[in-house]
């Protein structure tokens, strides 16, 4: 079809409509520059993160936790490069390679959805998802270790969580499928109720989470009578609330955009991975930087150690907040009812 420079019209595509045209649009600039964004924000995480790793293997202190760190933080990175590459890819094939496939990009894309490119960066999606869940479950399970009702609590989380991976797994197999993608009937209602789950899982547990925080601090401010320490307890729940509410909220959003079935839904879907990354990455973050707590504070409290009939302790370091500092706060011979022994307030460093 020839056209004029007159006329921006005649080189319009062939076949398509307005609305495919937007649809094309969001598409490539999500894959591209949206995921790129998001993606340079958990890059600069990531490395941030890592020195601050660097210096406590350095240092030798909480060394095991510094390491499970680096590994997990690691692969988490390792899944979100994998999908950045896949889509950069991709639109390459669609939008240059390809760029006059019958029915343009959009048509092309879903053609080459089951290919074997396409299904590595859809796996590389839902690990970082798997893996991001599961990290909410080890911290659930490490505050709730010596709370007496932990046993029915845990047990609800990893089946919650077990239901959501199992789903995960349905969605991920029928949106691969030959001649299926994430947009045709089939596929929907198994989308529509995993991400439902997935975000809702988020929210339960974000919520345990902090009622389990605010009832230590409670405890803590009764048996000691200094509330002023008391404020780092809810430091801790304000930073895990912002961390989960970074992925429930775009989570929301594009849920709410795939049951409309709007094109902006690409915009939030494309990052969604990468900003499933940046929020465990934060909480390390702002740990290192000692921005999660208050004025006069530098660092997070390194452990609540409940002295109970077996005396064991956890570290808040294993939820994510490993920090030290130079001081110790006790509540000695004070019993806690939601621990079910007496508790002392400790950091690894003391003067």
């Amino acid at each position: 079809m020839s056209g004029t420079l007159n006329n921006a019209s005649s080189w319009a595509p062939v076949g398509e409509s307005s609305a495919d045209i937007l649809a094309e649009a969001l598409d490539l600039i999500s894959t591209t520059t949206i995921n790129a964004v998001t993606y340079g924000v958990a890059l600069t995480l990531y490395i941030l993160c890592m020195y601050a790793l660097y210096h406590q293997l350095s240092s030798g202190r909480q060394k095991r936790q510094a390491i499970f760190n680096t590994v997990y933080i690691t692969v988490l990175f390792a899944t979100g490069t994998v999908y950045l590459a896949v889509n950069s890819r991709e639109t390459q094939l669609a939008f240059v390679n390809n760029r006059n496939f019958p029915g343009g990009p959009s048509a092309y894309s879903v053609y080459t959805y089951s290919s074997p490119l396409n299904i590595g960066g859809a796996v590389a999606f839902f690990l970082t998802t798997w893996m991001n869940d599961a990290l909410l479950v080890w911290r659930l399970s490490v505050l709730y270790r010596r709370a007496p009702f932990s046993t029915p609590i845990v047990s609800f989380v990893v089946i919650a969580y077990l239901a959501t991976f199992a789903m995960g797994m349905v969605t991920l197999i029928e949106a691969v499928s030959p001649n299926q993608t994430l947009w045709v009937p089939i596929s929907v209602p198994f989308a529509r109720a995993y991400y439902s789950l997935t975000v809702a899982f988020t929210i339960v547990i974000t919520g345990l989470m902090v009622t389990r925080i605010l009832l230590t601090r409670r405890a803590f401010i009764k048996a000691t009578g200094h509330k002023g320490h008391g404020a780092e307890y809810v430091s801790i729940a304000a930073m895990i609330i912002e961390s989960s509410a970074l992925y429930t909220i775009w989570g929301i959003i594009f849920l709410g955009l795939y049951i409309a079935d709007h094109p902006v839904q690409y915009v939030f879907l494309s990052s969604l991975s990468e900003v499933q990354i940046i929020a465990p990455l934060l909480i390390m973050y702002r740990v290192s930087m000692g921005k999660a707590w208050g004025p006069n504070t530098t660092q997070a409290l390194s452990s609540i150690q409940f002295n109970a009939e077996n005396k064991q302790s956890y570290h808040l370091a294993e939820i994510g907040t490993a920090a030290s500092s130079n001081r110790t706060l006790t509540g000695r011979g004070v019993e806690d009812k939601y621990s079910q022994g007496v508790f002392v307030v400790t950091d690894t460093n003391v003067n």
